[in-house]
Formats: structure tokens, C-alpha cells, sequence
């Protein structure tokens, strides 16, 4: 669990964990160096769980990278690197394990997901409902090979902290410094279904997702920083694509087609506030 944020959403996050059933289960927390972090270390000790231990970065990682070491820290057979202020119900553990029963070759799995805002109500903004049309959320199916990939760079419908691997399959995965903020969830998609691996979807929800009415990411997608890191990655793992034979999957990244129509939807609220510079980069975003 990589942390930085609001101590009160980690302290829910753990009970929620805590609360799985029939699940064996280790927690690590990353604190990627947050102000109030000594406090938060004691909360978590005094809960005296010894199956939860509690790390603090030497210096701020960042996002990605934060999470990257998280994945290497991982030491059981399955691994979630489940985000701070999103909440596991009780029965993830074995929804995910009959998904991995049900498709043997699956090194990834996605349990049903309800989204939800600060205050735990449900929530569907724009991106959860585009994410329901492009994908299979909440259904029971497995993709794999170049269709799995073309499907998740047409549009990523996966919730990233719900996602379960196969700590034998996510050990081959490489940090891709193009990813720095907000396109690794993908990137560690696309490059295990490169690897051969199958993607197992099911319809059980068992985690909730928890969707910020004003996050990091909506404030990087009006200034357009966001989406020139897009740019780069669809850019490069195109190229990767057609090194592997996958040219479906490439023209799918070269059109990067959700990631202009996300830009296109971010260009209102830019014009409205006279962000000039967001208006101009949105723009080149949506016709470059």
C-alpha cells in the first residue's frame, strides 16, 4: 500500500483489509515521507496487528515509483498494491481466488468494483462511465494477447488498486520512467499481457474504489500536464507494439482515442477559468 495522504483514509483502508474473510493476508505500507507520518506510524502499531508492517521512504518517491517498490516488496504468491483511501470488502480474498480458479492462466484478476466519493457514497462521474461502455467491468471474462491490450490502450477500464497479480508474473515487469505519474497503471497492463499473460475479470464486487471529486489528476489534466505524458508513453509503446507483431494494438495507441476524447472533455473548464496555456496544450492534445 503505497501512502501519501489523509491519515484517516489509511486508517480505513487497514480496517477494511483487516476486516477480509478467509483470506491469508500480509499488509506493507509504503509512507512515501508524508508531514504527519511519525503519528501515522504509531496509529498503525498501536493497532497491534503483527501482520502489518509500516516502512518509510529515505525521500520522496513519488507516485510510480513508490509503487514500483511496493511491487518488489511483495513476498506472497499474489500481490494487490491497493491505494491508501480505497476500501476492500470482506469477500475480495476470495473473489479474486475463485477468478485465479476459474481462469489457471490468468497472471492478473479484477474483481467486481463500486465507486465511491470522500464521503462513501456511490459515485459515477464521466471517467467510471466511459470506463463501463470501453470495458468489462464488473462481468465475468479473461482476455489475453493482443486483443487484452488493444482493449486497455483504447481506454483503460481497469481499477488499478483492485487488481490481484501473480507475484511470479509482476516480477518480470520493469519501471518504465515515462510513467511517471499517471499512465503506470496501464503501462504494467499492456506489458504482461506482452508477456503472454491473460487478464480475469469477474462481476462479484468486492472493492470499493474511491473517486475524489478534485484530485491530483483531474488539476494535472487541465493544465495538460498529464496528457503530454500520455503522449510519450502511447508514443513509445507503439513503437514496442510493432516491434512485437501487434499492429492492432499499435494503431490502437497511435489513435490513443479516449485519451483525446478525456483532453476534449477537460477543455470547458479550462476555457471557462482562461487557463490560456491549458486551453492551447488541451488542444494540441485532441488534434496532434
Amino acid at each position: 500500500m503505497p501512502y501519501y495522504g489523509d491519515p484517516a483514509l489509511l486508517l480505513r483502508a487497514v480496517e477494511s483489509v483487516r476486516g477480509l474473510k478467509d483470506t491469508d493476508w500480509r499488509l506493507t505500507i509504503v509512507e512515501d515521507v508524508h508531514p504527519q507520518g511519525a503519528r501515522t506510524e504509531g496509529e498503525i502499531a498501536g493497532l497491534g496487528d503483527d501482520r502489518i508492517r509500516y516502512l518509510r521512504n529515505p525521500e520522496n518517491l513519488g507516485v510510480a515509483r513508490n509503487t514500483f517498490k511496493c511491487l518488489r516488496l511483495a513476498e506472497r504468491e499474489h500481490l494487490v498494491l491497493m491505494d491508501y483511501d480505497d476500501v476492500m470488502l470482506p469477500n475480495y480474498g476470495t473473489a479474486v481466488r475463485d477468478l485465479f480458479a476459474r481462469a489457471p492462466h490468468a497472471v492478473i484478476a479484477q474483481p467486481g468494483v463500486e465507486v465511491i466519493d470522500e464521503d462513501d457514497r456511490p459515485y459515477l462521474p464521466l471517467p467510471d462511465r466511459i470506463k463501463a461502455m470501453v470495458g468489462p467491468v464488473n462481468r465475468d471474462v479473461e482476455l489475453s494477447g493482443e486483443r487484452a491490450a488493444a482493449s486497455l490502450l483504447r481506454g483503460n477500464w481497469t481499477y488499478a488498486p483492485a487488481v490481484c497479480y501473480r507475484l511470479e508474473a509482476a516480477r518480470q515487469l520493469q519501471f518504465r520512467p515515462e510513467t511517471a505519474t499517471n499512465t503506470h497503471d496501464l503501462a504494467r497492463l499492456v506489458d504482461l499481457m506482452m508477456l503472454g499473460g491473460s487478464l480475469a475479470v469477474g462481476s462479484e464486487i468486492a472493492f470499493r474504489y474511491r473517486r475524489h471529486r478534485q484530485s491530483n489528476s483531474s488539476t494535472e489534466a487541465r493544465s495538460g500536464e498529464r496528457f503530454a505524458q500520455e503522449r510519450r508513453y502511447y508514443r513509445k509503446i507503439a513503437g514496442e507494439l510493432r516491434e512485437h507483431g501487434w499492429r492492432r494494438a499499435e494503431r490502437t495507441a497511435k489513435a490513443r482515442l479516449f485519451s483525446r476524447f478525456n483532453a476534449l472533455a477537460q477543455l470547458p473548464g479550462a476555457v471557462r477559468q482562461r487557463q490560456g496555456a491549458a486551453v492551447k496544450a488541451l488542444v494540441g492534445h485532441v488534434v496532434g
